[in-house]
């Protein structure tokens, strides 16, 4: 198969890239990065602008049997896409984000695909809601043109992905502060949560390719079990042998007295679980075991990784000396 990946020289993009390759697949990846290190020389690099309609022409050139596009953030990016590719994709895929069902009003976790067809917008978001009211611009573009032209889109809801590579160094807030032996605040700890790894996510992915899924439809994607924070900080301890110093105050106590809520960015005020019983059943989807995933991740991130600490971390000095005041306080 000919297979565009907008969006593919970095984390799960990458990952994908190389797994289509590695199947025998002819794939491009089309990025402001490329060329990267990395990718199989095999694969196509095209450097361009995602948000620049002449650049998306330049690759609408030749015909695509699909199209992954994980860099539409918003309705105009999903306009400029649909008015260059109809007729030049059998399929196209558009990695949308579980952050939709946040500006829905009156969602709840489970987040089931069919929310967003029943519920409205909330009326009043705050700026934190900008990706997803983007991310459900962007797929609303893409139904409507589904609707009325036929337009082969199919839509991905992934929740947080984590990983090797991740740029956004969100888990590895967690295992730092786990290695370093240090106090661990879990604001939010005892909601769950649905993660996926980045391998699944490429596994996902390639798994809408090859099983033409059924076009105008929305898929969540995730573990098949969700899992608490907690879980989550005492799972990953394990793993590193290390004994985490795990500490609950609330998130009153927390702001009261300045907490860096960015400190631990999986914290959430409910449970956020993705239902993906549609992808189990429709496309046969199973995950990785996160205990598995976890050990990968966190092995790559003690012994391969070499860049910065997270921006967070530089808030580590004020958590011991705030965690010496919760101590005392109990």
């Amino acid at each position: 198969m000919r297979i565009l990946i907008l969006g593919g020289t970095s984390f799960f993009g990458k990952e994908t890239a190389i797994r289509l390759h590695k199947a025998g697949n002819d794939v491009t990846v089309f990025s402001r990065r490329a060329p990267v290190d990395g990718l199989p020389l095999d694969i196509r690099q095209t450097r361009g602008d995602r948000t620049v309609e002449i650049d998306l022409s330049r690759m609408a050139l030749e015909p695509w049997d699909a199209i992954i596009d994980n860099i539409c953030y918003n309705a105009e990016d999903a306009q400029k896409a649909i008015k260059v590719f109809s007729g030049r994709t059998g399929l196209y895929i558009f990695t949308s984000s579980a952050s939709i069902y946040s500006v829905l009003e009156g969602s709840g976790s489970p987040f089931r695909e069919r929310q967003s067809e029943l519920l409205p917008l909330k009326t009043q978001l705050k700026e934190k809601y900008a990706y997803g009211l983007g991310k459900y611009g962007a797929e609303q573009e893409y139904l409507k043109a589904f609707r009325e032209k036929s337009f082969p889109a199919v839509i991905v809801r992934p929740p947080v992905v984590i990983g090797p590579n991740d740029p956004t160094l969100r888990a590895y807030s967690y295992w730092l502060r786990l290695a370093d032996g240090g106090p661990l605040f879990l604001p939010g700890f005892a909601f769950n949560n649905r993660y996926i790894f980045s391998k699944d996510m490429a596994k996902a992915l390639e798994t809408l390719v090859y099983a033409q899924a059924p076009q105008g439809q929305a898929y969540n994607f995730g573990d098949s079990q969700s899992i608490s924070l907690d879980d989550f900080a005492k799972v990953s301890a394990r793993i590193m042998h290390r004994e985490a110093q795990i500490l609950y105050p609330d998130y009153s106590w927390l702001k009261e007295n300045g907490f860096n809520f960015e400190a631990s960015p999986f914290s959430m005020g409910g449970d956020f679980v993705l239902d993906v019983s549609k992808a189990e059943k429709d496309l046969g989807w199973t995950s990785t075991p996160a205990a598995q995933w976890l050990e990968e991740s966190i092995n790559w991130y003690l012994f391969s990784y070499t860049g910065p600490a997270p921006a967070n971390y530089a808030s580590r000095k004020a958590e011991f000396e705030l965690a010496k005041k919760w101590i005392m306080k109990l």
